[in-house]
């Protein structure tokens, strides 16, 4: 699911899972995870992660004008 610009978070049936960031030094995508068990402690935790890209990056242009 799809939950803010660079925020989509998936279930493999274990974990929940969303990027968390990036490693500069090593060029590549970090993610976080949480047990699928626990639902409810995930998605506060996805919160907390949307709350901090909407206050850096805000909404897209597409986003703004009320497109897609």
């Amino acid at each position: 699911m799809s939950v803010w610009a660079g925020l989509v978070v998936w279930c493999d049936g274990e974990r929940f899972w969303w990027r968390s960031g990036w490693d500069e030094r090593r060029q590549r995508t970090v993610y976080a995870w949480h047990p699928a068990h626990d639902p409810e402690h995930a998605a506060r935790r996805v919160f907390f992660r949307y709350r901090d890209l909407r206050a850096t990056d805000g909404p897209s242009p597409a986003v703004q004008e009320g497109g897609c």
